[in-house]
């Protein structure tokens, strides 16, 4: 469930990003399109306000390509179906957790589900005040038909609803004037003609899903406004009631305008009173202003209208169609790598069952395989040195792409990795970097088959071919080489090449003359003998005896019969050590027999190709000492003893 979640959002957080990114620009010139028509009916504002908030709601719609598909495949390990990833059991050998889209999905819908619950609980908490408003009478107004219900719950007239058929009026109704009742019942009116409540609807549900968005929030106070002002102007249309009497209508109404729930709190009514000179100011203008020439009006919707095309794009996988001759046919991409390093696995054979289809990863580890038959397929990965992985039922379909990612583990028993131990003369702390070969187009060398070639006798005949460079063995160089081979139906390796290997060193050519002095089961395709490529990792290793410190017992320890000076009058400082300005702890242990003489020593800890060691261990083979006593018994012990090399003139 978590593998599909952290899919998702990944899915969610770029599809949601371009529609934030789009809706922003978009906003902006919303209000650009404002501050023109600033002074122009409050109709036309409303209607701008209104597309700013509806294209908040529309998806991206128009695809567009600008990324590779092999960059589309992130989540690995991962089976994905159009734009959708779930995790197969049989992949998944960690825990989940979530990912940071994941939490940030989760915060998003929390919010956005809450904003949305706080609305509809305040709709219904108001439609409780109004349950008992008292039935005045049936109007008709404006050629709709709606009934008058008074309230002493509320202070201002108001319609509830999507499709609301009532119109509820607050207890200071009785005190105004038959035109002015008729005026406000007009307003009221006109926000049922024009369908304010599902524009009201869809604005809370826009404000919901950007509530991070400023933009919105200014944008959603602006059209509330807007739409208040419109409907005052449908109310004094073609009325006996002039615009100066309804605004003073206006001001008589939020004088009596009372704390209830809808309003408990001083901020409110003075948001409420600064939003009411705002329609008091809009009413006063001289109506000429208010007009709009109908061309610049066609030119302004025709613009806004054509933007929401090129803002509504969304990113395409360009390989769901991408390189399909038949387009009746689908494709698997994805990436293969190590379960244990992360590192991306080179030349692992991706084969589609009961099929002749597949192919190889390359060397970042991705694999593209096209031109498959609609339906559910078995996708088979396998490479030397790690355990086989079948995913079966793959779905594939027309004209799409389905992504497929492998987590491969390494192999404990089967198909072991050939590694190659030598027991050098001496180990130096040289190394040499890893070097990636540039090789052919390794999908090229795909040939499928159903049973891979293996080396007769093992990965053994492979390791007791090779040969560790006497050079690289001296400098205690070690490393991988990954080598692929081609073998014919033979079973012979015709040819052989680097995919990644130890650069400067013998260890390629080592690796590559081993495996072609081996024989192979061919490989089989459908019981019939095929020839192949199969890559084959070799590791060069150094067999590097462990030290164990020995220990016998006793009571005294030895004790130099000189002391400390009875070492270091015998230690010289080697001559490349003190030029290369290299200083040091040599940890010796000695075997001191129970005449006080040196036996053997061994380095436990030192400083290699600096002679240092060797220093170490000459002037202790020359000191003689006090042999240890057990139970006032002379004894042979093993002792240990450092030795500090410091640049100081001092031995």
């Amino acid at each position: 469930m978590i593998n599909l979640l952290n899919s998702f959002a990944e899915v969610w957080m770029e599809y949601f990003g371009y529609a934030i990114l789009q809706n922003t620009l978009f906003l902006a010139v919303i209000f650009l399109a404002l501050y023109y028509l600033r002074e122009k009916s409050a109709r036309v504002q409303y209607a701008v306000a209104a597309l700013g908030l509806i294209k908040l709601l529309i998806p991206p719609f128009m695809p567009f390509t600008i990324r590779e598909a092999a960059t589309a495949a992130s989540s690995v390990g991962s089976v994905a179906v159009g734009d959708i990833a779930i995790t197969p059991a049989n992949i998944t050998v960690s825990a989940p957790s979530l990912s940071l889209g994941s939490i940030l999905l989760l915060l998003w819908a929390f919010t956005a589900i809450l904003m949305l619950s706080a609305t509809l609980v305040s709709t219904l908490k108001l439609r409780w005040y109004l349950r008992k408003a008292q039935f005045i009478s049936r109007n008709e107004i404006d050629g709709k038909t709606v009934d008058i219900f008074r309230s002493e719950n509320i202070s201002v007239p108001m319609s509830v609803g999507l499709f609301p058929n009532k119109v509820y009026v607050p207890e200071l109704w009785d005190t105004l004037s038959a035109e002015l009742k008729h005026s406000l019942l007009r307003h009221e009116v006109a926000h049922i003609k024009r369908k304010d409540g599902i524009l009201g609807a869809l604005q809370t549900l826009a404000q919901a899903l950007y509530f991070f968005h400023p933009l919105v929030w200014m944008l959603t106070g602006k059209a509330n406004e807007f739409r208040e002002m419109a409907c005052d102007d449908m109310a004094v249309d073609n009325s006996d009631v002039t615009p100066i009497v309804y605004s003073r209508c206006l001001v008589h109404v939020a004088e009596h305008m009372l704390p209830s729930w809808s309003c408990s709190s001083a901020s409110t009514l003075i948001k409420q009173k600064n939003k009411l000179y705002t329609r008091v100011n809009y009413q006063v203008k001289d109506k000429k202003m208010k007009k709009l020439n109908k061309n610049k009006s066609r030119l302004i919707w025709t613009l806004l209208l054509v933007l929401i095309v090129p803002l509504s794009w969304y990113c395409k996988q360009p390989d769901a169609v991408a390189g399909l001759k038949n387009k009746d046919t689908g494709k698997i991409y994805g990436k293969v790598i190590d379960e244990t390093t992360g590192e991306a696995l080179v030349g692992a054979n991706i084969i589609v069952l009961n099929t002749s289809q597949g192919a190889a990863s390359n060397e970042k580890g991705e694999f593209f395989v096209s031109e498959l038959k609609p339906g559910k397929h078995d996708i088979r990965c396998s490479i030397i040195g790690y355990s086989e992985i079948v995913i079966s039922g793959i779905k594939v379909e027309n004209r799409k792409s389905t992504a497929l990612n492998f987590k491969m583990k390494p192999a404990a028993i089967t198909a072991e990795k050939v590694v190659v131990l030598a027991k050098p003369n001496s180990i130096s702390m040289l190394t040499s970097p890893e070097k990636t070969a540039e090789p052919e187009d390794i999908e090229e060398n795909f040939i499928p088959y159903d049973t891979p070639p293996l080396p007769i006798g093992g990965q053994a005949a492979i390791a007791k071919n090779i040969r560790y460079p006497k050079k690289e063995m001296d400098a205690g160089i070690e490393g991988n080489v990954l080598v692929q081979a081609y073998i014919d139906i033979d079973g012979h390796v015709k040819k052989t090449k680097v995919l990644k290997g130890v650069s400067n060193t013998g260890l390629d050519k080592a690796a590559e003359d081993a495996i072609k002095k081996v024989k192979f089961t061919p490989a089989k395709q459908r019981d019939k003998d095929v020839e192949v490529w199969v890559t084959i990792p070799v590791q060069f290793k150094l067999d590097k005896p462990e030290k164990k410190v020995k220990f016998i017992p006793y009571d005294q320890p030895p004790v130099p019969i000189d002391g400390t000076n009875g070492i270091s009058k015998y230690i010289v400082y080697p001559k490349k050590a003190k030029e290369a300005g290299i200083e040091g702890t040599v940890v010796v242990q000695a075997e001191i027999g129970v005449d006080g003489l040196v036996k053997e020593t061994i380095i436990l800890k030192g400083i290699p190709n600096s002679g240092l060691n060797e220093a170490a261990k000459k002037a202790i083979e020359q000191v003689k000492f006090y042999p240890a006593k057990q139970r006032d018994k002379d004894v042979a012990v093993w002792f240990t003893i450092p030795v500090e090399f410091k640049l100081d003139n001092k031995k």
